[in-house]
């Protein structure tokens, strides 16, 4: 049955999809068969994340594949006639919207001072390590997280810190905090036996990185 009659859900704001998804699953889970309801949510969805090219770019290629995968098994339920991997595909969906709203605060949207301001509370170790983390001196760093100052990192400071920013969401779910500072002296295996640390001045390996703690964090969830 064509999708004539679905409002089109807004992935780029995935804690609203999340919450719409979830809510149409606790429906499916009180009927037999699958509807056309969900007929029309899944070809929206489809076409919701088909048309997500332009913010994919900025969300945890990790998270991007979960996605992707929870869609594709949704369109394949559907049909099949599968009620119940339908279930499965939607809870996986909704998982991984969450997680993609949960990365919001470190997204390209905000300010390079609301993203340190962010990893200030995300990862509670003592300020100086995640100072010397990002290379600066732990009085700039306080300026940066600071409410009452204006001054925030910019230039090759912005760039580190989003990058940290980005890194230290995904290993806050699979480490403690210190764990997650630790993390970035690890030698790594994938990256040619060098720690995330070295590499971080280098725009062109991030997606290395990412992958990298996306492996940790996949590990964790395994």
């Amino acid at each position: 049955m064509p999708a004539t009659t679905a409002t089109p859900l807004r992935l780029d704001r995935p804690a609203e999809a999340a919450r719409e998804l979830a809510a149409a699953n606790e429906r499916l889970a009180r009927r037999r068969e699958i509807g056309p309801e969900e007929r029309e949510l899944v070809a929206a969805l489809g076409a919701a994340v088909g048309e997500a090219e332009r913010w994919e770019e900025t969300i945890d290629p990790y998270l991007v594949t979960l996605l992707h995968r929870g869609v594709i098994q949704a369109q394949h339920a559907v049909a099949t006639e599968d009620r119940d991997e339908l279930r499965i595909a939607l809870a996986r969906v909704v998982h991984a919207l969450s997680a993609i709203a949960e990365a919001e605060p470190v997204s390209a949207e905000r300010s390079a001072k609301e993203v340190a301001q962010w990893l200030a509370r995300a990862v509670p170790v003592p300020q100086r390590r995640l100072a010397e983390l990002l290379g600066v001196d732990l009085r700039r760093f306080q300026r940066w997280i600071s409410e009452r100052e204006t001054a925030g990192p910019e230039g090759d400071d912005a760039r580190r810190v989003r990058a940290v920013a980005a890194l230290a969401n995904q290993l806050r779910h699979a480490l403690t905090a210190d764990g997650v500072v630790d993390w970035f002296d690890w030698p790594q295996r994938d990256l040619g036996g060098r720690t995330p640390r070295e590499l971080l001045d280098d725009p062109l390996r991030l997606p290395d990185l990412l992958a990298a703690a996306g492996a940790m964090r996949a590990t964790y969830l395994a």
